[in-house]
């Protein structure tokens, strides 16, 4: 991944507090790059990230989906997951695809899977509704600063 590319994670309401409080203080999983699937809406981006996986927090019906979105850095290591039958050694459940690429069938994009690794400085929380993006907060190396009069969290965030 080239340093600098804007890479986002679709995180549940559920972990949003847990964020901007300090109680989860990493990044893990699949990611993709913001180029690749820009804000979209709920469903735009429920389909283009794949997150209809069994035991998902996830659904399609979604007013509002929360990103997590930083600048990739050199010493991360952003893998594409391939399965056997494209070279790799990822093996698992549907709808992981083993592409390298989500399952959609409208918007597939590029996926990336990232070990555990510390919340960037810099990183941002926004919020995505059909009608438009907030910015919740940016992290600057200690704490998740908030604008003031931001907006308000839903009531599972």
């Amino acid at each position: 991944m080239e340093p600098g590319t804007v890479m986002q994670k679709a995180i549940p309401p559920r972990m949003v507090e847990p964020y901007l409080t300090g109680r989860r203080s990493i990044i893990s999983g699949f990611v993709h790059r913001l180029a690749d699937s820009g804000d979209g809406n709920p469903q735009l981006l429920y389909e283009a990230f794949g997150l209809g996986y069994n035991g998902s927090d996830f659904s399609p019906d979604m007013p509002e989906i929360y990103v997590l979105r930083w600048r990739a850095v050199g010493a991360v290591a952003y893998e594409v997951p391939h399965s056997a039958e494209y070279g790799g050694d990822w093996a698992m459940q549907p709808p992981f695809t083993g592409t390298g690429y989500t399952p959609s069938r409208e918007q597939a994009v590029a996926e990336y899977f990232i070990p555990p690794i510390p919340v960037p400085v810099g990183a941002e929380i926004h919020r995505i509704r059909t009608d438009k993006s907030d910015f919740i907060a940016r992290y600057d190396g200690q704490v998740w600063l908030r604008p003031a009069g931001g907006p308000e969290l839903c009531a599972t965030g």
